[in-house]
């Protein structure tokens, strides 16, 4: 009697000890909650793979954005982008000026200097053919001649100031170099000190003026690390004043930027 009274409690004891190790058996060691197959499926279909981002996909994004004009999603030219030049330069000039005279006849050939600024305002109109084609200089020439006898003497200075746009035919691999034609306006200060017997007297006058020309103009690369370019010119301008023409034939060189 004694043995099946103890065999008794033997077996509540046995099935209680394993209710207890079940739910134990049943966690991993992070204490995370059983994960059952059906849920580890969908996790792996509702999570896409990540891709990489390459350098050229942000490129890419970049050039597409930038073509894109406004609602109609036209594409715009890169050349603002491709060309970091701003299409300004200055330059200084030298040659020889050829002054109308009063009498209908031509003066003595006078060495001729100044200086002017260049700006491409062709930029600024966003067509490709215009880029480079249009600009104009703001232009000082400055002149002079001292000429008359041994009672009269007449020293004459001539002050070129000029706005002048131009339109250029460029060519060369890099359209760096290009033929123009010019037609502007501006003023010209003369100022003339006649001596008579050791006296002087000065007459100065401002008249209008209308240039217009040819030449040849180039820019070159200084360096492949920076937008500096080399600026020349050579050029064939006149200058009408009143009823006189003045003829210059010189060079220019600068820097364009």
């Amino acid at each position: 009697m004694k043995t099946a009274a103890a065999h008794s409690w033997l077996l509540p004891c046995l099935l209680g000890g394993l209710a207890l190790a079940t739910p134990a058996f049943g966690q991993d060691d992070e204490d995370k909650p059983y994960a059952y197959p059906d849920e580890e499926q969908s996790e792996e279909v509702n999570t896409p793979p990540r891709r990489r981002a390459e350098p050229e996909d942000t490129v890419d994004d970049f050039r597409r954005v930038s073509e894109e004009d406004g609602e109609e999603g036209k594409f715009k030219a890169l050349a603002g982008l491709d060309d970091p030049n701003t299409g300004i330069a200055f330059e200084v000039l030298g040659g020889a000026m050829a002054l109308s005279s009063s009498r209908g006849q031509l003066a003595d050939i006078l060495p001729a200097v100044g200086g002017r600024f260049t700006w491409e305002f062709g930029r600024i109109l966003n067509v490709e053919p215009l880029r480079e084609a249009l600009w104009f200089d703001v232009r000082y020439t400055y002149a002079g001649v001292r000429e008359g006898t041994q009672l009269v003497i007449g020293d004459t200075r001539l002050h070129y100031a000029s706005i002048a746009p131009a339109y250029e035919l460029t060519f060369g691999e890099s359209k760096d170099y290009g033929v123009y034609a010019q037609v502007g306006g501006g003023i010209v200060w003369q100022h003339t000190a006649i001596e008579v017997g050791g006296k002087v007297t000065p007459v100065d006058g401002i008249k209008s003026l209308i240039q217009y020309g040819v030449g040849l103009r180039g820019r070159t690369p200084l360096s492949s690390e920076s937008n500096l370019r080399l600026a020349w010119r050579v050029e064939l301008m006149r200058f009408r004043r009143g009823y006189m023409d003045d003829t210059f034939l010189g060079a220019s060189v600068g820097t364009a930027f």
